[in-house]
């Protein structure tokens, strides 16, 4: 289990999220194979890193066993998380 907050390690979970879908973008709009070649890698990294939060997340809400109100500010919203069947689930309100 993680020590961060579960707000934190949401946090964390959307700012990767951000980056891989922001890096795809540049993948798409690279030209040389080199530069595709290292943006590839970079979201690799971040696909990994995004598998680790994603884990320690649904740990976390498992233990608590409730859903769990956090402000998602991507959607600039209250969010409620929880885990599922070990899935990160989102449910927008």
């Amino acid at each position: 289990m993680s020590k961060d907050t579960i707000q934190e390690q949401f946090d964390r979970y959307l700012a990767l999220l951000e980056q891989i879908h922001t890096l795809g973008h540049e993948i798409d709009a690279a030209i040389e194979e080199v530069e595709i070649n290292a943006l590839i890698s970079k979201r690799k990294k971040s696909q990994t890193k995004m598998r680790a939060v994603v884990k320690n997340l649904v740990m976390s809400l498992s233990e608590m066993g409730t859903k769990y109100p956090i402000h998602n500010y991507l959607a600039n919203q209250t969010t409620y998380i929880f885990a599922l069947d070990n899935k990160l689930m989102l449910e927008y309100h």
